[in-house]
């Protein structure tokens, strides 16, 4: 997994290798395979990535802004 940068505006830049676990997450949810286990990091990771997606999608696209939400509250939750 690479480092993500934080900005000063508290936003992240994300690395297209920080999206290798959503990849496999949604790739075991289509085969129908169980989801890959996940480390505190990766899951922080995930976690940001959705709320981030949900918050920058809720004016173009609510609905997924809410699913994207939801997910990262599941995650929060440690329901996966």
């Amino acid at each position: 997994m690479s480092q993500s940068d934080s900005t000063p505006n508290g936003t992240y830049r994300v690395s297209l290798l920080d999206l290798e676990p959503l990849a496999a997450r949604w790739a075991a949810r289509r085969e129908g395979r169980p989801l890959p286990p996940l480390d505190q990091a990766t899951r922080q990771l995930l976690i940001r990535l959705h709320t981030g997606a949900a918050a920058h999608g809720a004016i173009l696209n609510p609905e997924a802004a809410q699913l994207a939400q939801a997910e990262a509250d599941q995650l929060r939750a440690g329901l996966d």
